[in-house]
């Protein structure tokens, strides 16, 4: 059954004409309504269009939205004052869009532009003008276009906002449908999505990365203890620094968030939005002054941390040196004490690492993360996750097994 095509109403645009290689393109503003009741998905507009074969837009530019990533966008939209987006691109076919020039003349207003400027300003100005019966449909900002569409839903506020829009003109020719598929295969082929590094470095909104870059930066007992690269190695040489910045940013997000650790719910700030929706500066201190207490906590209780920040250096190519200056054994670490944490087993927790030979002389974690054949160590996620449940059980703390942890469970004999 198709759906019935939504007329909008007409509206005149003030526009900007361009042409970059063979495309000609026109930049300007709508507001979030006009995207909310304009914009569709591919596959929308394919509905509309059953009997029409030739279409089928959905067949080769529709991108799966995810719906967590869309919900994030609604709620920066909805909770953050100072949100803002690029522009979107939209391509645009059927009605009857026209362009009209705005002639700018010479008078004493423009006398210091001669005759080629007014020129190329009359044919660049202009207004685009939408009868209201386009398909207009997003080629580059899917997410974006559907999450402005759900938050002028919920909030009805958001729909005076206005976004830059840059639109193409779609023919539904094979030659038309070739030529859009490619621009939108070459925007995403060259677009290149923000780092973790960049992310910790330059968000305002993930309160995560604010609180790690505090620490880097004011929290003395991690002064000059924090590599600051783009990668999570650390290089065998390195004898001065716990961990490098990504490990720390994921410390922070363990110990503030309710992200699982191996399927357990924990406790925490929602996630999805802590790291997407700045708190209040008052949070943000609170929140940073708790992991400071945690590590001051670790640091105390823990003789190996406590010598290496008393100071002295790491031997990272011993086998005997800890794996807590290792990012496998921080990443097993925090995963298990955030759960000890929740399950008020702290006091335990700390009585096995303080005691315990954490490294790869211990028969178990050799057996479990050392390769004798290539001399190296085995870094996988699963083996990760199998010593966070070892450890966990130890601590009388009970997880429930998947058929892949039973599986790899299976293939070791170690028992703590």
């Amino acid at each position: 059954m198709s759906l019935k095509k939504k007329i909008s109403e007409s509206i005149s645009l003030p526009c900007l004409r361009g042409k970059m290689g063979d495309w000609y393109y026109y930049v300007t503003l709508l507001k979030f309504s006009e995207i909310a009741s304009r914009v569709m998905l591919p596959k929308e507009i394919d509905s509309y269009y059953e009997n029409k074969a030739e279409l089928k837009l959905g067949d080769w530019i529709q991108r799966d939205l995810e719906k967590s990533r869309t919900q994030k966008i609604v709620e920066y939209l909805k909770k953050q004052p100072q949100h803002f987006f690029n522009s979107l691109i939209l391509g645009i076919y059927e009605g009857n869009p026209s362009w009209q020039d705005v002639s700018i003349k010479a008078n004493q207003e423009y006398e210091d532009l001669n005759e080629s400027d007014l020129e190329y300003l009359s044919r660049t100005f202009g207004i685009l003008n939408l009868e209201g019966t386009e398909d207009i449909f997003a080629i580059d900002g899917q997410h974006r276009a559907i999450s402005i569409r759900e938050a002028v839903r919920q909030d009805k506020k958001l729909g005076s906002e206005e976004i830059a829009v840059i639109f193409v003109a779609h023919k539904t020719t094979a030659e038309g449908k070739i030529r859009t598929r490619r621009l939108f295969s070459t925007l995403n082929k060259y677009a290149k999505p923000v780092s973790q590094s960049e992310i910790i470095a330059l968000s305002e909104d993930n309160n995560c990365a604010i609180i790690t870059r505090d620490l880097v930066d004011g929290f003395d007992i991690l002064k000059d203890k924090i590599l600051v690269i783009k990668n999570r190695s650390i290089s065998p040489e390195n004898t001065s620094h716990f961990t490098n910045i990504l490990v720390l940013y994921d410390i922070v997000e363990r110990l503030l968030t309710d992200k699982a650790v191996v399927g357990r719910k924990v406790n925490g700030h929602n996630k999805n939005s802590f790291t997407t929706t700045r708190v209040s500066d008052e949070q943000i201190k609170k929140d940073t002054l708790r992991v400071k207490r945690i590590i001051s906590e670790i640091i105390g209780n823990i003789p190996e941390l406590k010598h290496f920040f008393e100071g002295n250096p790491i031997n990272r190519k011993s086998k005997k040196t800890s794996l807590l200056f290792r990012p496998i054994g921080q990443n097993i670490f925090f995963d298990t004490l955030k759960v000890a944490m929740d399950s008020s087993k702290k006091a335990e927790f700390f009585e096995y690492f303080s005691k315990a030979d954490f490294n790869l002389s211990n028969k178990v974690w050799k057996q479990i993360f050392w390769d004798d054949e290539t001399g190296t160590i085995i870094t996988e996620k699963a083996r990760q996750r199998f010593a966070t449940i070892l450890l966990l059980e130890h601590l009388g703390i009970a997880v429930k097994k998947t058929r892949r942890d039973i599986e790899i469970a299976s293939n070791f004999d170690v028992t703590l």
